[in-house]
């Protein structure tokens, strides 16, 4: 039976937030799995076609696991990953080497992110991820990604330049190659295909439930199919945070004033569904901040091209004081919580600015960019810069100063800052406003390490179900470490292939 108790049918269906009050035909729970007329049948079926999903259908594909359908809800292909910015974290990658870099490691990187885990994380996890991080970095260059030439950075949190980026600074690079070249091995793909229901069978999932042509976000659009899965079902659907009643309820204390990253179909019901049928959640109010967003601009947006500068080459100001109030190049949870505390008297966002040299960047397109779209400035000097944004200019002033005569020493006394990429702040300078956004749940399903799903009630493996990425919890901890996230979800995407290789060995 559907074996799903119906206050949680009833739960999972108002907690969509914003999509609809319930989902169709879900609740009534009264088909029998033995009973179900499958309108198709699959060896594979993977929920979602960001990075982990796109990783795992192909390599699925390449363990020999049979026929693999990869199933879509929204119109296009790529989901969040397709709008990220692209950053991708691996420890001993050609550019890295080829700068000097040569005491880098997997472990060196789990370090760091057992920092930013603040002791809640998983780090045999992390250590298995890191330690296929040439893998993923392979499987992007084998599929025809393009990235940097010559770029490797040191981003937030990161103790080593080991950080590089795509051609074009989207995630869309990595998540079209994956869909080309999976595509021409084989792999089928299907958008607008909703999960209404998983079909169990005790603690095993033998397929889905699925509403085909849907159009997000009306549940009434589409007709509902049965597609059974003879070996597994993939969760890579992603994280909630555009579920706002959902992720209210997990951390109340989200304000509003954040906008969000997400594509707006990181609603979650998949993960919901899952709970329903007895999986196991786990770090559900974990959920990150990218204090790189600008308050002038919607959604992902450009910001965090712009502010990856920014943090690296300028200084942040309170604008009710002029002083700087943060370590710039801390990880996100740091700098986003600093940040949020820049408050005007009525409690509404004093929105600080970020600034840097304008003549060290001409023709960045990230700055030229910004500047069209009216996210960032030109200002010609501190006087203008203060005058605009409302900021007392003798702090202002002091607090360049002080800046620049630190700048040399290569020591920040006032936050610990590293300043190996610091210059001598000189007009005219490229300003912009920062307020963080919500960006990524590092809460969700919790696996074992080879991605199986754990039921809630025997804490072992539900037979046939696995997730990969931000569907999952427990891996992070406290806070994700930038450009790991792309690094999560494509090395995920080959151990799951492996893990469902070996399960039907057994």
């Amino acid at each position: 039976m559907h074996d799903r108790r119906s206050f949680l049918k009833l739960g999972a269906g108002a907690a969509v937030g914003g999509i609809a009050a319930a989902l169709p035909s879900a609740a009534s729970a009264t088909e029998c799995a033995s009973n179900i007329k499958w309108d198709e049948t699959r060896d594979i079926i993977v929920v979602g076609s960001g990075f982990a999903g796109l990783s795992s259908a192909l390599n699925a594909k390449r363990q020999g696991l049979g026929s693999i359908l990869v199933l879509e809800k929204m119109q296009v292909i790529g989901g969040n990953s397709a709008i990220n910015g692209g950053w991708l974290a691996i420890p001993k990658n050609p550019i890295q080497l080829a700068q000097g870099i040569q005491d880098d490691s997997p472990e060196e990187l789990v370090k760091d992110q057992i920092i930013s885990g603040r002791g809640m994380q998983n780090t045999d996890m992390l250590r298995q991820m890191a330690n296929r991080a040439l893998d993923a970095y392979q499987l992007c260059i084998d599929a025809g990604v393009k990235f940097r030439e010559g770029f490797n950075q040191q981003v937030g949190g990161h103790n080593k330049a080991r950080a590089i980026r795509t051609q074009h600074g989207v995630g869309g690079d990595i998540t079209t190659k994956l869909y080309e070249v999976g595509k021409k091995e084989g792999v089928e793909y299907r958008l607008q295909h909703y999960v209404e229901d998983f079909i169990m069978d005790g603690q095993q999932i033998v397929g889905l439930k699925v509403r085909q042509n849907y159009r997000f976000p009306d549940l009434k659009t589409g007709k509902t199919i049965y597609i059974k899965a003879n070996k597994a079902v993939i969760l890579a659907h992603g994280g909630f945070s555009r579920n706002l009643v959902l992720r209210e309820l997990v951390d109340p204390a989200l304000d509003k004033t954040l906008d969000c990253t997400n594509a707006l179909g990181a609603t979650g019901e998949v993960t919901l569904t899952a709970m329903a049928h007895g999986a196991f959640p786990v770090h559900m109010s974990f959920i990150q901040t990218g204090h790189w967003g600008s308050p002038d601009e919607g959604g992902f947006g450009w910001s965090n091209a712009l502010l990856s500068i920014g943090f690296h080459k300028g200084i942040s100001v309170n604008v009710l004081d002029g002083k700087r109030f943060m370590n710039e190049r801390a990880d996100r949870k740091t700098c986003s919580d600093a940040i949020m505390k820049n408050r005007n008297p009525d409690g509404s966002p004093a929105y600080p600015v970020v600034f840097f040299n304008h003549d060290d960047h001409v023709g960045a397109e990230e700055v030229t960019r910004a500047v069209r779209d009216q996210i960032a400035w030109k200002v010609d000097s501190l006087e203008q810069l203060a005058k605009q944004f409302n900021i007392p200019l003798a702090q202002l002033k002091q607090t360049v100063a002080e800046y620049n005569k630190q700048v040399p020493q290569r020591i920040d006394p006032l936050f610990g800052r590293m300043m190996d990429t610091a210059v001598e702040l000189k007009a005219p300078f490229i300003v912009s406003r920062i307020w963080p956004k919500v960006h990524y749940c590092m809460g969700g399903l919790k696996t074992d390490l080879g991605a199986r799903v754990l039921h809630s009630q025997t804490l072992a493996p539900m037979k046939n179900l696995y997730a990969v990425g931000e569907a999952t919890g427990g891996t992070h901890g406290g806070t994700r470490l930038s450009s790991t996230a792309c690094l999560e979800c494509l090395t995920m995407g080959i151990i799951v292939a492996e893990t469902i290789k070996s399960d039907m060995q057994a």
